[in-house]
């Protein structure tokens, strides 16, 4: 019995025992267990700045988070679950800014990640570092102050050096520099120094946008104050729509054409609107960050269609901004970083946590800012060794940070977008080795096509005065080489050899053909030589057309043509007799005669009323008062100044000095105007051509017109939608006889076509063989259309700027044109200063021959006249005695010897014929004279 007591005492005691262990098991294992739960749950403090810049960060942040949690690979692994508290603030509000940052760490975020710009930059380091609050940021890629320690991990790479080594590359050395934030200005800096440390010689140009999106203006002040021929833009904006509107500015003001080449700092450059820039001519640069074969992409891409678009309703935009890309990496290096902690040790956050709620140092409620002798965050410098640790494949590629929490070993594309090519890769971009140029090649190269060598082959055609063969040479010397040729071409080849630095030797083309599509696709001539690689280059008279530039590419045109007239040179035509007529027209002669008259008549009127025109004179019937100025004299008066001679007798009156000053001076101006123009016109033999331009041509039917019956030229015409055009390419198709084979064949049926065919064809051509005997044909009117001879090399061809570039040199330089004029104008055979021509400046009799009719019939008239008269004067005499002229007499005419002759009954003496007797009417009341006669004697 009391054995069985004891017994049962000794096992209440053991089971109260076990009870109590038990009990203190299960509650240290329910404390251990919310523990665990509590310190796998990680706050974080996100920070967005409320700009529409900032949402594809903020997007690609939510869809982290949101996926991460729900990924069950990450259950499966630590069961680490991210918390995250998201605030918005208004841009460029420090103090807003800073309070943020201390609500987030007094909450318990163990990382904060944000957006940070120029402006904020200086208070997110102040906080990290005094607090030891690691903040990952997927924009900004600097620090205020590089040797102090930070706690600041970026993930936007840095493409300052990028743009230096672009510049570098292009060889720029005069740059203008646009941008409208404070970190391009910083970029600015950095660039200037690393050029004047590398003593690289460039002009940076600085220019800020204070509003991008108003910045027409900036750009046309820009255009108009740059006057160099090729323009180097640089472009660093803050946020992508920036390089959208900037773009969108670029086309409206008219930026966009060639001569402008534009280096984009943007890191999406594919992913901007260039569709607008495409066919501009203008040549646009700029970085890709995100690789489009990056398999992490792809899978992001496939994954991105599946998305919550209620939870992410700004997903419905483009997924595949870097935006999105580094805010996503961003997060998972996050991840990853925590993920390493735990997995070195899977309780290093037990004892931050109490209740879920987090505890720094066992002393504060998360990290509390306001307090004396706050305590840095306790997990704050492992946080940020292991951020600095991490090295994943992220959307963006490799993702890996230096001690200054920069990006390192990352990549950039470099896409460059030309009007000839469209957008493609040139390179790519590593902080390690700089830019490495990537060839494409856009067909299989041949064996022949190397460009090891320096001896570039040229095909090309014999064109006259393009390339012609040389004459022999005198000693007989056999000529080799480049030496059998001569021509603009191989003028502009030498050049081209002094810029480009290659060797080169000419090559004929085998066929024969400038360059055509064959019904198999294949091509003949220069330009199947080029796709054929059989050649490096094509230097000759080859036009510009889309459809060749689909096969080959073309360099800037060297030379402007267009289709012109060629027509027979009229025969000069002789002057006619009244040749001395023309330098004054009928309107101003018939207007001289009037002029004449009426002065005349107004002499003789204002000569009859005036009384100082009135003077006495003694004749045989006494003093009788006379007056000089006649009608007759008056026509005298008035024919004597107008032949620049005078006459005897001059006005005495004021209203008739009044008249002949008129007169004097009248003549004077209008002489002066014919003497200056009337040796032109006796000396200049000219041309009166059929036509003057095409609309005379299209109008009329008489002289027939024609081209060459396969070429651009009969191309041009069946192809246009101008309605002179048709009306002639009309004409042209009904009548095949007009089409010639070769141009050769168009000129001989010029020449000899007696004025009745017009050639079309190039310009060029036209020209110059207007400029070469036998010198008869002629252009007419300008260019029907306009176009260019490009130098042609295969598709990808290395030397293909570098030829572009020495193109342009020369056409700046002058040295084109001095081609031109010496191969068109300076060696033509139909000069207007050779010696043959010198006598067709010399008049000849044909030029004055209507002077010397005027002569011969004014003295045959004046003859006519005085046998009239002395007939007159016989009749007159009747029969009051023998009238015999040849007698001695006063007035050379005597009747008989005992005193003058009388040529009429009423004959007067002396005066008579040139002089008037005048009696005063009363109404004048001159009383002196009262005593005269009434009537004019005459």
């Amino acid at each position: 019995m009391v054995m069985f007591r004891y017994m049962t005492n000794g096992i209440a005691a053991v089971f109260i025992v076990v009870t109590v262990i038990a009990s203190a098991f299960t509650c240290y294992t329910a404390n251990e267990t919310d523990n665990v739960a509590s310190n796998n749950r990680i706050p974080i403090g996100a920070i967005f700045e409320v700009e529409k810049y900032v949402v594809p960060y903020h997007t690609g942040f939510r869809y982290a988070i949101g996926h991460h949690n729900r990924d069950p690979k990450q259950r499966d692994r630590f069961k680490l679950e991210l918390d995250a508290t998201i605030s918005q603030i208004s841009r460029k509000n420090n103090y807003e800014l800073a309070a943020t940052i201390c609500g987030h760490m007094e909450n318990g975020s163990f990382v904060l990640f944000g957006v940070i710009d120029s402006s904020s930059v200086e208070v997110v380091e102040s906080y990290s570092r005094r607090f030891r609050m690691p903040f990952v940021s997927p924009g900004l890629s600097f620090t205020v102050d590089p040797e102090q320690p930070n706690f600041e991990i970026y993930l936007r790479p840095d493409h300052t050096n990028a743009v230096i080594d672009m510049v570098k590359f292009y060889g720029w050395r005069r740059v203008h520099y646009l941008y409208d934030s404070n970190e391009g200005l910083m970029r600015i800096e950095q660039i200037l120094s690393t050029f004047t440390r590398q003593q690289y010689n460039v002009s940076i140009y600085m220019h800020r946008l204070e509003d991008v999106s108003q910045a027409h203006d900036d750009l046309r002040m820009l255009d108009r104050s740059v006057l160099e021929f090729y323009k180097c833009i640089i472009l660093d904006l803050s946020s992508p729509g920036g390089y959208e509107i900037i773009l969108k500015q670029i086309s409206e003001v008219g930026m966009n054409k060639f001569g402008y080449h534009y280096l984009l700092g943007s890191m999406g450059f594919i992913n901007l609107p260039l569709e607008r820039l495409k066919y501009g001519g203008v040549n646009l640069t700029g970085f890709q960050l995100l690789d489009p074969d990056n398999p992490q992409l792809q899978h992001f891409l496939r994954i991105s269609e599946e998305v919550d678009r209620v939870r992410c309703p700004v997903a419905e935009g483009n997924w595949t901004t870097h935006e999105v890309a580094l805010s996503i990496d961003a997060t998972n290096v996050i991840v990853h970083a925590l993920e390493q902690m735990l997995k070195n040790d899977i309780k290093v956050f037990q004892h931050t946590f109490r209740r879920g709620i987090v505890y720094n140092h066992n002393k504060t409620k998360g990290v509390p800012c306001y307090i004396k002798d706050a305590l840095p965050w306790m997990h704050g410098d492992a946080i940020m060794s292991a951020l600095k640790q991490v090295d994943i494949r992220g959307l963006s590629g490799r993702v890996a940070f230096d001690e200054q929490g920069r990006r390192r070993d990352y990549k950039l594309d470099v896409y460059e977008l030309r009007v000839d090519e469209g957008l493609r890769r040139i390179g790519n971009w590593t902080p390690t080795q700089g830019f490495n140029e990537v060839e494409i090649e856009r067909a299989a190269p041949q064996q022949n096509y190397t460009m090891t060598g320096k001896r570039l082959i040229v095909t090309t055609i014999e064109s006259p005065p393009f390339l012609m063969f040389k004459s022999p040479a005198p000693d007989g010397k056999p000529l080799v080489g480049n030496d059998k040729y001569e021509g603009y071409c191989v003028e502009l080849a030498e050049h081209l050899k002094r810029i480009i630095h290659r060797d080169y030797i000419f090559r004929i083309v085998k066929d024969g053909n400038y360059g055509q599509k064959l019904k198999n696709g294949t091509w003949d001539g220069m330009i199947g030589e080029l796709t054929r690689r059989e050649a490096h280059i094509a230097i000759a008279p080859l036009t510009i057309t889309s459809q060749r530039e689909e096969v080959v590419d073309f360099s800037k045109p060297f030379m402007n043509v267009g289709i012109s007239i060629m027509i027979k040179k009229p025969e000069k035509q002789k002057p006619g007799v009244f040749s001395f007529m023309e330098p004054l027209s009928l309107e101003i002669w018939t207007c001289i005669i009037f002029a004449f008259l009426g002065i005349s008549v107004g002499l003789w009127l204002v000569s009859r009323f005036s009384q100082c025109e009135w003077h006495k004179d003694t004749t045989i019937n006494g003093e009788q008062m006379v007056n000089d100025f006649s009608i007759s004299n008056s026509i005298w008066f008035s024919l004597g100044a107008l032949m620049q001679q005078g006459s005897d007798e001059c006005p005495r009156s004021l209203s008739g000095r009044i008249i002949g000053g008129v007169w004097w001076f009248f003549v004077l101006i209008i002489i002066s105007s014919y003497t200056a123009n009337l040796a032109a016109f006796l000396t200049i033999e000219r041309m009166l051509t059929p036509i003057e331009s095409v609309e005379d041509l299209a109008k009329q039917t008489e002289i027939a017109y024609g081209t060459i019956g396969s070429g651009t030229s009969k191309q041009f015409f069946k192809d246009s939608n101008n309605p002179t055009y048709q009306r002639m390419w009309a004409f042209m198709s009904s009548n095949p006889s007009v089409f010639v084979k070769l141009v050769k064949d168009g000129v001989h049926k010029v020449r000899n076509s007696k004025g009745k065919y017009a050639f079309l064809l190039e310009s060029s051509s036209n020209i110059y063989i207007n400029n070469r005997k036998p010198c008869d044909t002629m252009m007419v009117g300008g260019t029907l259309d306009s176009k260019g001879f490009g130098i042609a090399t295969p598709k990808g061809s290395p030397i293909r700027d570098s030829v572009t570039l020495a193109v342009l040199e020369l056409k700046e330089e002058g040295s084109l044109h001095k081609l031109y004029q010496k191969w068109w104008y300076e060696k033509g055979q139909c000069g207007f200063d050779s010696g043959g021509d010198s006598k067709k400046r010399e008049l000849s009799l044909s030029n004055v021959a209507g002077v010397f009719y005027i002569l011969i019939c004014g003295l045959a008239l004046a003859i006519a006249l005085g046998i009239l008269e002395f007939v007159c004067k016989l009749k007159c005499h009747g029969n009051k005695g023998e009238y015999i002229p040849g007698r001695k007499s006063g007035d050379g005419i005597s009747g008989d010897k005992d005193g003058p002759g009388h040529l009429c009954p009423d004959y007067m003496p002396e005066k008579a014929v040139s002089t008037f007797t005048y009696t005063a009417p009363q109404l004048i009341a001159f009383e002196s004279y009262a005593d005269g006669n009434s009537h004019t004697q005459v």
